[in-house]
């Protein structure tokens, strides 16, 4: 018992901080990104990627979608359980390969018709363990102490990225997960080259590119730095085999997801044709450059300030780091094969990113902090045996830990959303009454308000306010209030202007007044008033 406590009571102490926080945030968790109410909607709805094809068609204008249509699309309903094939049509409409939506549509499976924060969060929080883990195994492996790697397990994940990470509903926890597990085999592979080690590669860049087509870059460069190591060690076999088990790994994909290439060489928003056109852009370099690393120096705050605080202590110790590194006691070349590639990855997703989101190298985060791992690491190097060091390297640890947790607490991880109760709170007072949504066929601001559309009976849904369909919907619903959605976005959707619908729409129906609800980004909430 106490041989365990030593060898693993570090790593059980920043799983359980970790996993007590991963809660707290979890519970305050009031609302969703509309990518993360996509999750549920294509993992789950079937054979309907979109709110929009709910009826059977393209179409939902003119058209009532009641209480129930919405939770058929967000739920798994009995005769549907584990329904991959409806998954796999569903994705080759949209824009992700389908590796993440099977293990959410297994999730939502275990609990039918059932619509719940929480069977997003249980997903990704046992995900999100599997980071942890493979990071610690992963510094482990590059030489670090067990306190070492505790620590850098518990910078990353207590940090504000990478609690963004698990908190999101969505396939950037999974590609993290196997980003670290790509690393691992790696450095695995530098210690020694066993056969079984190549065609794990090749599997795990192919559910990688199954999960996120972003985790091509930090593949493609990592997989560059093994092959740069392995022409200066002249391990030409080894070199070969690489290659030939990661482009396997890349042909898997095209064998098992040929809408991959629809998705990449189309033309859309988020596309392989939109990645060039940024690319190409080269006004936005600087903006784009600066917002993402601004990102990085925010959401690994501790870790930063950690590493820099290493550094300045290692200043000292520079020429025993020196003739360590002459009597071949120090051994640098690991931990730089997994940790370089990440800076060209990231400057290559900042460029190439479809809009400017932090979630695009939410990947990269474990791995910078394991630039912490190699401070920590040059630091036992440098210090050698003292005497009390079990002592000084846990006081040093809870100390680091202490930090990242005071930083948890007044940097808040993003997708909380603590405005959408007072959203849900303002619907419920209108909940019995006939409820319109103005939007020209365009499903993402009718996604973007699925939570709170969920609160009323049904929702009719137009994009003309003269329409004599809505017309009818109003004389039948009598009520004294009616309370209309105005899609209001011109990048995402209709763009409609409610200085000109709603005059059109009073024009038309009983109703002579409106005042606000409440605003939510591709949307507007009015209630109209006889």
């Amino acid at each position: 018992m106490k041989k365990a406590v030593e060898r693993y009571g570090a790593l059980l102490l920043v799983l359980i901080l970790v996993s007590g926080v991963c809660l707290l945030f979890s519970l305050r968790k009031t609302g969703m990104f509309i990518d993360e109410i996509y999750t549920y909607g294509l993992s789950n709805s079937h054979y309907a990627p979109y709110v929009s094809n709910i009826g059977g068609g393209d179409s939902f204008v003119d058209t009532v979608l009641t209480r129930q249509d919405l939770l058929d699309y967000l739920t798994v309903n009995d005769g549907e359980l584990f329904d991959f094939g409806s998954v796999v049509y569903n994705q080759a409409a949209d824009v992700h390969p389908p590796l993440y939506y099977w293990l959410f549509n297994i999730a939502s499976s275990l609990t039918p018709g059932l619509f719940s924060k929480w069977t997003g969060l249980v997903l990704d929080y046992g995900i999100y363990l599997a980071c942890l883990l493979l990071l610690y195994r992963l510094t482990r492996t590059l030489g670090g102490s067990r306190l070492n790697a505790a620590a850098v397990t518990g910078l990353y994940g207590l940090s504000v990225m990478g609690l963004s990470t698990m908190l999101m509903i969505r396939m950037y926890v999974l590609m993290t997960a196997l980003s670290l597990l790509l690393a691992l085999l790696t450095a695995k592979l530098l210690q020694a080259r066993r056969f079984l080690y190549y065609p794990l590669v090749a599997l795990c860049i192919f559910l990688g590119l199954m999960t996120q087509y972003y985790f091509v870059f930090y593949a493609f460069f990592l997989c560059a730095a093994y092959v740069f190591w392995a022409l200066l060690r002249r391990e030409y076999k080894s070199l070969v085999l690489f290659s030939l088990f990661a482009f396997l790994g890349v042909g898997c994909l095209l064998l098992a997801f040929p809408a991959c290439l629809d998705q990449l060489f189309a033309d859309k928003l988020v596309s392989g044709g939109n990645a060039l056109d940024n690319l190409r852009d080269l006004s936005q370099y600087g903006q784009r450059l600066r917002y993402y690393f601004a990102q990085l120096r925010h959401g690994l705050k501790a870790a930063i300030l950690v590493a820099l605080a290493g550094l300045i202590a290692l200043l000292p110790a520079l020429g025993k780091l020196r003739a360590a590194r002459r009597d071949g006691k120090l051994c640098l070349c690991p931990w730089l094969v997994i940790l370089l590639p990440a800076l060209p990855t990231c400057i290559l997703a900042a460029l190439l990113s479809p809009v400017m989101d932090q979630r695009y190298v939410y990947n990269l985060a474990p791995i910078l902090c394991l630039g912490v791992g190699l401070v920590l690491y040059l630091l036992e190097q440098a210090l050698g045996a003292f005497p009390h060091a079990r002592l000084g390297k846990a006081a040093a640890l809870l100390m680091i830990l202490a930090f990242a947790l005071h930083t948890a607490r007044y940097n808040p991880p993003q997708y909380l959303y603590p405005e959408y109760d007072m959203y849900d709170k303002l619907v419920q007072q209108h909940r019995y009454e006939p409820c319109v949504y103005l939007t020209d066929d365009y499903f993402p601001p009718v996604t973007q308000d699925l939570l709170q559309l969920l609160i009323f009976d049904e929702v009719f849904i137009t994009g003309d306010p003269d329409s004599p369909a809505l017309d009818r919907y109003l004389a039948q619903a009598d009520a004294a209030e009616c309370v209309v959605y105005v899609d209001v976005s011109v990048f995402w959707s209709s763009g409609f202007d409610p200085e000109q619908m709603l005059p059109a729409l009073i024009a038309s129906t009983p109703y002579t007044d409106w005042r606000p609800l409440y605003a939510n980004g591709l949307s507007e909430t009015f209630v109209l008033t006889k």
